[in-house]
């Protein structure tokens, strides 16, 4: 069975990911999982049709997730390289660095935006 092009796409930004050793989810998990780990979010296609591509193709935004543990900034900035390299060259790619505790701790969350054509 063939995927669907977007099945496609998700499966090559999961596998890249897996590639840095840190766990993926695709919702984000109860409060006894403990960092580091990524959760593959929120999702937006527009197939508009494109003067420069025509109909075959898919503007997508995808958000990533990474919850990292808050004792070591300069390991942050590590997990922050090895992503964006596993993530590949993409159309745009956006991080975004904060502390958080809406997890019931206090840890990094990084938000990763992907802009990338399906073709």
């Amino acid at each position: 069975m063939e995927h669907a092009p977007n099945t496609q796409f998700l499966k090559g930004i999961s596998d890249g990911l897996g590639q840095t050793g840190i766990p993926i989810y695709f919702k984000l998990p109860g409060k006894e999982v403990m960092e580091p780990f990524y959760v593959i979010g929120t999702h937006l296609d527009d197939d508009s049709l494109s003067a420069k591509f025509g109909p075959a193709v898919v503007d997508t935004d995808l958000q990533i997730d990474l919850f990292y543990p808050t004792n070591s900034r300069t390991d942050l900035e590590d997990a922050l390289h090895q992503t964006k390299a596993a993530l590949g060259v993409r159309e745009r790619l956006s991080s975004d660095v904060r502390i958080d505790n809406t997890i019931g701790r206090e840890v990094y969350h990084v938000i990763f935006k992907i802009s990338d054509f399906i073709i």
